[in-house]
């Protein structure tokens, strides 16, 4: 028994470590991207990301460290969750052929909408999804700060762009927080009630929605 962990605190933060480290190397997760066209989409279908569609972060699932490309081929990653002791450094690294990017990862999932319930996994070596990263991690980190228990971000997937001299328009994404949510939640909110107007009876909005918006047409983005 001497082998032990001292405490089960220490136990539990081992164990909580190996689950970070399988969610965020699970092979079988849909990819989620913002193509060149400035279009969300997931999966290897490529479908489209549905317009004001809800998405919850997962915080624990957060991290930052290193991948490496050669032209289209991802030859090297090395991650851990930013609630680990572990930090990737670069001057660690192996030599793989490639230069190393630093690289951010998140998972979602979708609450509303068509989508709802898919789970994706955002990870990215782009400038503008590592400042999304950024932003999203200052913004939870005020929440916690503050005692606030909802530290959970509900975002809508956006796009800004900018023109670059040598490539021309840059699409970036932008991941707009509309809620929060606590870590414990047993429920997602009932986004119904944000995304209908008021005063309309719950059954007549439902048939006029029926009537008169057409499903979505999801598409395949063309190869490049």
């Amino acid at each position: 028994m001497s082998q032990l962990p001292v405490t089960v605190d220490a136990l539990l933060k081992g164990f909580k470590k190996v689950q970070q480290r399988q969610e965020l190397a699970t092979t079988d997760v849909s990819y989620l991207k913002l193509d060149k066209a400035g279009i969300w989409t997931y999966g290897s279908e490529e479908i489209e990301i549905e317009e004001g569609s809800r998405w919850a972060i997962n915080p624990a699932t957060m991290a930052t460290g290193f991948a490496a490309w050669d032209e289209s081929t991802k030859v090297g990653e090395e991650m851990e969750a930013i609630t680990s002791d572990n930090v990737v450094l670069r001057g660690n690294l192996p030599d793989v052929g490639a230069s190393w990017t630093p690289q951010t990862a998140m998972q979602l999932k979708c609450l509303s909408g068509e989508d709802k319930g898919a789970e994706v996994l955002y990870s990215t070596t782009s400038k503008g999804g590592v400042k999304a990263f950024k932003t999203m991690v200052t913004a939870i980190t005020a929440r916690i700060e503050s005692g606030n228990p909802g530290v959970v971000p509900i975002v809508e997937m956006q796009v800004d762009s900018y023109k670059h001299k040598k490539y021309g328009k840059i699409f970036t994404p932008e991941l707009k927080v509309v809620d929060w949510l606590s870590m414990d939640a047993k429920e997602a909110p009932d986004t119904s009630k944000l995304e209908g107007e008021e005063g309309e009876p719950e059954e007549v909005e439902q048939e006029e929605v029926e009537e008169e918006k057409p499903k979505r047409q999801r598409r395949r983005q063309r190869q490049a």
